[in-house]
């Protein structure tokens, strides 16, 4: 058994034994701010996990230092996890070295409180921290680091006897069908522009760079890409000429009997865009828009739930399920957001489009959603058809050319 196993304090003879206590020190400014221009959202509770597994230990100190007005849902986050942020609002160069200081100073007393911690988690890359750990291991301490690597100083991390970048135990991401679905879809588009067939490989290539290698990484991925292929015929056909595999648009098919407008809204339809009529959608787009600028926060079911009643008490016919499927196509226009959480019923929804025009914005990016649609799965398109199909009057055909123009401006 070791020395410092056997130790024990005279005067807190009660105490629980320390061997195994651990004590984080998270600066925020360093870290989150890192973490966010790799476009990363910090999870500490996936940190936390990380660190519990490798220390095998109690975490007993949890403290936080920075400028808490940066992120409200973090700072929620960082309280739930048991944290104590000390704000360190940054005005100037010495604000950021005031929070510096604070957890060199806090890291120091714990060195003399009673409590004696084996392991010191110090969540920063920054380089000036470099004489604590010097000062901590020299004292028998473990120090283990963890930052984002483009912020990390390489002299900081050496010193730690561990040190973790935080890209490496975030989960790669996952695409869901719908995702995927349209990760193919905008590949052939943009592929087949100009050509009548291509090689798999070369589609292989053009969905990786477009998902930044998401894609590769996904169980999608795993396989044989031909079979994966052949899972949407309505998409793609597979040909095989000796050993290259090709791929190119699917047999036309014979023009259907049902008019080209009810077409397009059944196929609207299929992927989860359910085409509302023009006046009930600008309704409820208007309402979210203003619940949403004046509420701090809502989640997705007692929004609909809240403008139900409204609608209820006004006399008005709009469903929930109206309300849902107008807010689904809203999240798809990047009008609104969802945070992570269990179930879409529960995700707090954050408005994204703001200012005097924000109604005229998210009318635009919605039909432009509607239109783009159409066009990836039509085999002509037909301005007229599609305003009857969207605005239920033919008039609207040049507006909606208007919209196609506007693709690039509105980023979608």
């Amino acid at each position: 058994m070791s020395t410092q196993s056997n130790k024990k304090d005279s005067s807190s003879s009660d105490k629980p034994s320390s061997a195994n206590d651990v004590a984080i020190l998270l600066d925020l400014d360093n870290l989150v701010i890192g973490a966010k221009q790799i476009n990363l959202t910090f999870d500490v509770n996936l940190v936390l996990d990380h660190i519990k597994k490798l220390t095998n230990g109690r975490i007993v100190l949890r403290h936080s230092y920075g400028d808490w007005r940066q992120d409200q849902q973090l700072m929620r986050d960082l309280a739930t996890a048991g944290f104590i942020t000390q704000s360190a609002i940054r005005l100037n160069n010495f604000s950021k070295n005031l929070a510096d200081m604070q957890i060199v100073v806090d890291t120091m007393e714990t060195l003399i409180d009673g409590h004696q911690y084996s392991t010191y988690v110090l969540m920063t890359g920054d380089r000036d921290f470099t004489p604590l750990v010097q000062a901590l291991r020299k004292r028998g301490k473990q120090v283990i680091g963890l930052g984002v690597r483009h912020t990390t100083s390489q002299s900081f991390a050496s010193l730690c006897d561990q040190y973790i970048y935080y890209e490496e135990i975030v989960p790669a991401p996952q695409l869901s069908d719908a995702q995927v679905e349209d990760l193919l879809s905008r590949s052939l588009q943009h592929l087949l522009a100009s050509e009548e067939r291509i090689r798999a490989s070369v589609l292989r290539q053009h969905m990786s760079e477009s998902s930044k290698g998401i894609f590769d990484k996904s169980h999608y991925a795993e396989g044989s890409f031909r079979k994966f292929l052949e899972k949407y015929p309505h998409l793609i056909r597979v040909e095989q000429v000796e050993t290259t595999i090709y791929v190119t648009r699917p047999e036309k098919k014979e023009k259907p009997d049902l008019p080209l407008h009810i077409v397009y809204r059944r196929e609207l339809k299929k992927q989860r865009l359910r085409v509302i009529k023009r006046e009930m959608r600008f309704t409820i787009l208007k309402d979210m828009i203003r619940h949403l600028t004046t509420e701090e926060q809502a989640r997705w079911r007692e929004l609909i739930d809240t403008m139900a009643e409204e609608y209820k008490s006004q006399g008005k016919n709009i469903s929930k399920n109206a309300i849902n499927a107008v807010m689904l196509l809203a999240r798809r226009a990047q009008v609104i957001d969802t945070l992570k959480a269990k179930s879409l019923s529960t995700a707090p929804v954050l408005l994204r489009v703001k200012g005097a025009k924000a109604l005229q914005d998210a009318i635009m990016r919605t039909d432009a959603v509607y239109v783009k649609e159409i066009l990836a799965f039509a085999d002509s398109f037909d301005e007229e058809e599609a305003a009857v199909a969207l605005y239920y009057e033919p008039q609207f055909a040049r507006y909606l050319k208007t919209i196609i123009k506007n693709f690039e401006r509105l980023g979608l």
